[in-house]
């Protein structure tokens, strides 16, 4: 037991060292899962994971989210493995110095790959990702009920395309493919992304599963939907969270990963869009 002497010597002690070790205490770590809301404010190993950026783009406030119940383990494996399997992708891609963002050698194309466009129609369209000429289109797999990496994209897509100016905007396409068509039909679609842009859209949907798996296996889109919640049905999506930027030739000449900013997009769709001039 101290003493008084020693109780005081311990106290001034305790009081001349630094906090956390001599530093600010590290700053929250995001987990990259839409599918399994993250329990802890450190990433797994193997997943991706980004800074938290204060503020967002989304030009709605997001309705409150409902208490998801604690998944099984085998699901947490399931959605681990995915994103796993996608930030190791990523690691043995190779990379640019001067623009941010993926490139792979060869570059894969979407020519052939056939969507049906609901934008603004009432009939659906058969279209492709391939932009006009001199255009470039910036595309992304995702799912309406996606509660942050889908709606912040989208957010971050239309910030890029008002720093782009109007006359760069106007070439630029956003193109939606949506991963989970039983429940995203025309009408979603078209309510969804219209709370985000209102021209220069595709509102797409696979003609069917099988053209679907064709895609996501040309441009490596990883995604798979859980089982039903036995009481309400109700289902999530893992998936990649990956912005292909396309141009007028429809080769994939950039790959831009979730976290990307407004800027680096506008960025990136302006360098597409200036070569394309040339």
């Amino acid at each position: 037991m101290l003493n008084g002497e020693d109780a005081r010597s311990f106290s001034d002690t305790l009081a001349k060292l630094p906090p956390y070790g001599g530093s600010e205490p590290p700053a929250p770590v995001g987990t990259v899962r839409s599918a399994v809301p993250a329990t802890t404010p450190q990433p797994l190993r193997g997943e991706m994971s980004v800074q938290r950026r204060p503020g967002g783009t989304l030009p709605f406030r997001l309705p409150e989210l409902p208490v998801v119940p604690k998944r099984p383990p085998w699901l947490v494996i399931t959605v681990t493995g995915v994103a796993a399997a996608v930030a190791v992708s990523a690691l043995l891609l190779p990379r640019t110095s001067e623009l941010p963002g993926i490139v792979r050698d060869p570059a894969p194309t979407v020519l052939g790959l056939i969507f049906d466009d609901v934008w603004e129609r009432e009939q659906a369209v058969p279209v492709d990702l391939v932009p006009d000429p001199g255009g470039v289109t910036a595309a992304y797999f995702g799912y309406l009920s996606c509660p942050d990496m889908c709606p912040l994209t989208m957010g971050d897509l239309r910030r890029a395309r008002q720093l782009l100016g109007d006359e760069l905007a106007d070439r630029t396409t956003i193109a939606f493919v949506t991963l989970d068509p039983a429940r995203d039909g025309p009408e979603e679609l078209q309510r969804y992304l219209g709370l985000f842009f209102d021209r220069g859209v595709l509102a797409l949907t696979a003609p069917d599963v099988a053209s679907l798996e064709v895609a996501a296996q040309r441009l490596g889109v990883r995604y798979e939907l859980e089982e039903p919640d036995p009481d309400d049905g109700r289902y999530e999506v893992a998936h990649s969270a990956i912005t292909y930027v396309i141009d007028d030739q429809g080769v994939v000449v950039r790959e831009l990963p979730f976290g990307t900013t407004p800027e680096e997009y506008a960025t990136v769709l302006r360098s597409v869009l200036d070569d394309r001039r040339r």
